[in-house]
């Protein structure tokens, strides 16, 4: 099958980054051409290249990690957007749409 759009939303952050990639790969290899697009919405930290909650047994990576981890399986930023009116206590939520990168 493929697709005009997979959408994930908070599910990264419970996945090892290998996971990550491998997701990454296989939504890529899916994508209907030209067109397609692949939509990441997560929350995201700042300060360090990721950080873990024991809490919930998650893991927040920071933009740039993230983007490093879709590079790796030749995806490219079409679009990219930080989630306005979002309480400052809340981790930062960043929308972001890939391609494959032909």
């Amino acid at each position: 099958y493929t697709y005009n759009i997979t959408w994930i939303q908070w599910a990264i952050g419970y996945l090892i980054d290998a996971d990550c990639v491998d997701l990454f790969w296989r939504c890529g290899s899916s994508l209907q051409q030209p067109g397609g697009v692949i939509c990441i919405k997560d929350n995201m930290c700042t300060e360090e290249a990721f950080t873990l909650d024991v809490d919930d047994a998650s893991v927040k990576r920071s933009l740039q990690y993230l983007l490093n981890l879709t590079k790796q399986v030749g995806l490219k930023v079409v679009f990219q957007k930080i989630q306005e009116d979002f309480p400052e206590d809340i981790f930062p939520l960043p929308m972001i749409a890939l391609d494959v990168d032909r």
